[in-house]
């Protein structure tokens, strides 16, 4: 029996001295070759996000090559609202199949239609379309201009498998002209004046032809304008009326007027008035906050119209927000504001989102938003 234990050691001891020079031979030969050892598996979710990363198109063989014939069209002076259509033309010159994927618009205004042999594919694609070497096509682009006067210019994309323009650019330009005017167009309005200083709001046709006010629409009725939609005439003097309280609660807007004269599209004046009070930053981001470190921001209330800012009180939503401290500066405050991140012990979350309410005496409020993320533990 002992001399069996003893044959049967030794059989163990000899294989275990078989795999260990084996081992050491394939590392060897791995370093001799310059093989790299396997990488290490990645998650799911690690090799999905490296799919869709856009990859290096080494080109070894015959491709397909996109050649714009008609790259950009320009519609010159357009009425508003109008609706127009333009066709671009391009070309495989390469020496393998050109297949187009997608026709991209980065505007509802700009609507496109793909074209080969006369045969028309509406967007989005069902498939990609082939054209051979040598074949060409057009994108027609249907364009409804805006409504507002100015200078448009829109892109469109050809998205296919040509790997040195996979994303080939149309370019699109037009100028929207209108037959009626008005002035003026930006006004600064100031809300420690008479009717925050506004002026009369001139309309008036630049082509002699009569119209009628239809409608007149100002968000938060900042703004109230008196007309009468039955009168026409050439041209209209609008009064203004000012809502002083409104206008400091929203104090950045538009006036959108429109008539019935045809080419007048939707007439814009827009206005701006400084706010009574404001924070010279109304927002924090942290980064990688500590469970109960306070963290300390300077902060200035800054009084745009020589009345002294005075604080009543200050809220915050989610009790991580305070004021630390205030100095009067002038008609201005000067603050710190300290933010203490909770207990990750009582939170799960890695975010945080607080907003602090600062109430001044005469009752204005100011709001300082805050977000961040706690650090990752290692």
């Amino acid at each position: 029996m002992k001399k069996h234990g003893i044959t049967r050691l030794v059989v163990i001891v000899s294989l275990a001295i078989f795999v260990i020079a084996g081992c050491q031979s394939s590392q060897t030969q791995i370093v001799e070759q310059g093989i790299e050892p396997a990488a290490e598996s990645k998650s799911p979710q690690q090799e999905e996000t490296k799919a869709t990363e856009p990859a290096e198109v080494a080109v070894t063989g015959p491709s397909a090559k996109i050649i714009l014939i008609k790259a950009s069209h320009d519609f010159g002076k357009l009425g508003p609202d109008s609706t127009h259509k333009a066709t671009y033309e391009f070309k495989n010159e390469g020496e393998a199949v050109l297949s187009v994927n997608r026709i991209q618009s980065t505007c509802g205004c700009s609507k496109p239609t793909l074209i080969k042999d006369g045969k028309r594919f509406s967007i989005p694609l069902k498939g990609s379309v082939s054209f051979e070497p040598g074949e060409a096509g057009q994108v027609e682009v249907t364009f409804k201009a805006s409504s507002v006067k100015g200078n448009v210019t829109k892109h469109l994309y050809i998205l296919s498998d040509d790997p040195a323009t996979p994303r080939a650019q149309l370019e699109l330009k037009a100028e929207v002209v209108v037959k009626v005017s008005v002035q003026p167009e930006k006004v600064d309005l100031k809300l420690d004046i008479e009717n925050a200083g506004m002026p009369d709001i001139v309309v008036k046709s630049t082509d002699g032809q009569e119209f009628s006010i239809k409608s007149i629409y100002v968000a938060k009725s900042a703004i109230k304008i008196p007309f009468d939609p039955a009168a026409k005439a050439t041209e209209f003097v609008l009064k203004p009326e000012v809502d002083l309280e409104k206008l400091d609660k929203a104090n950045t807007g538009v006036i959108q007027i429109k008539t019935t004269h045809p080419q007048a599209g939707t007439l814009v004046v827009r206005y701006n008035a400084k706010p009574m009070y404001e924070l010279t930053n109304a927002r924090y981001i942290l980064q990688n906050v500590e469970p109960g470190e306070s963290i300390f921001r300077e902060n200035l209330i800054r009084s745009n119209y020589g009345k002294p800012a005075e604080i009543e009180s200050a809220i915050s939503r989610n009790g991580y927000m305070e004021i630390e401290s205030q100095e009067q500066d002038g008609d201005h405050i000067k603050l710190t504001i300290k933010i203490t991140p909770p207990d990750q012990s009582s939170n799960a979350k890695r975010y945080i989102t607080d907003e602090l309410t600062i109430i001044l005496k005469d009752g204005h409020k100011l709001a300082i938003r805050c977000s961040g993320w706690f650090r990752l533990k290692k």
